[in-house]
């Protein structure tokens, strides 16, 4: 009877530990973060750029123009979101998962001494495709993104003046942990854009030089009303 009671209590035992057990690797696997995925297709991301404008120390990017010279523009803060729109993905040659995406909407305005107000939006005339796809096959993040678009941009300086791309702009991120991009996410100009008078095609009349953007901490409602009072 001694033993029978001895092994029904190590069983017992043997059951609350395993229950134990059981709770805390369910424990851990709820707490642990979901790991990102590339986006799936028909997904509309908006990416709201809403940051405060820039020190005038801290150019936002240079531009060029013709027979003016160059001018540092500096970010005024009123920028609108940036929609994308996914598309199906496919695997490329490289093994890797690419996703296309394309750009629905986006614009700003920012300001440089000398030339007065800039303002950009986008081309949706000349839709050019965007991607982001996965450094190594199978791991989907960290990924490389690229936003590829052509805009229109005018300058105070250059009154009834409406400026296009002749090359698309390239934006680039090499190290992209997420989608939507997570704060902190940089993007950088892959090469100059060169800019033409919608009315006299061909003729360069703007150049952007550089630019660097960097995806923003959110800003919670609270913020956002306090801001605009």
């Amino acid at each position: 009877m001694k033993v029978l009671r001895l092994r029904s209590l190590f069983f017992g035992l043997f059951l609350a530990l395993l229950g134990v057990s059981t709770f805390w690797a369910s424990s851990l696997l709820a707490a642990a973060p979901e790991k990102p995925t590339l986006p799936a297709a028909g997904t509309k991301v908006a990416c709201d750029p809403d940051s405060e404008p820039a020190h005038a120390s801290q150019p936002w990017h240079p531009l060029y123009v013709e027979g003016m010279g160059t001018f540092q523009e500096v970010s005024t803060g009123e920028t609108s979101p940036i929609m994308v729109e996914v598309e199906q993905h496919f695997i490329a040659k490289s093994g890797l998962k690419t996703v296309p995406m394309r750009i629905v909407s986006f614009g700003g305005r920012a300001f440089a001494e000398g030339i007065g107000e800039t303002r950009f939006w986008l081309d949706a005339t000349r839709p050019v495709t965007s991607a982001i796809w996965e450094k190594r096959a199978g791991t989907e993040f960290p990924a490389i993104q690229e936003m590829r678009f052509h805009v229109f941009y005018t300058v105070e300086a250059l009154p009834g003046k409406v400026l296009r791309s002749i090359n698309p702009t390239v934006m680039r991120s090499n190290d992209v942990r997420g989608f939507p991009p997570p704060p902190g996410t940089v993007y950088k100009l892959v090469r100059p854009v060169e800019l033409e008078d919608v009315n006299e095609p061909g003729v360069v009349v703007a150049r952007l030089l550089a630019n660097t953007v960097v995806i923003p901490k959110q800003r919670s409602e609270r913020e956002r009303e306090q801001r605009e009072q």
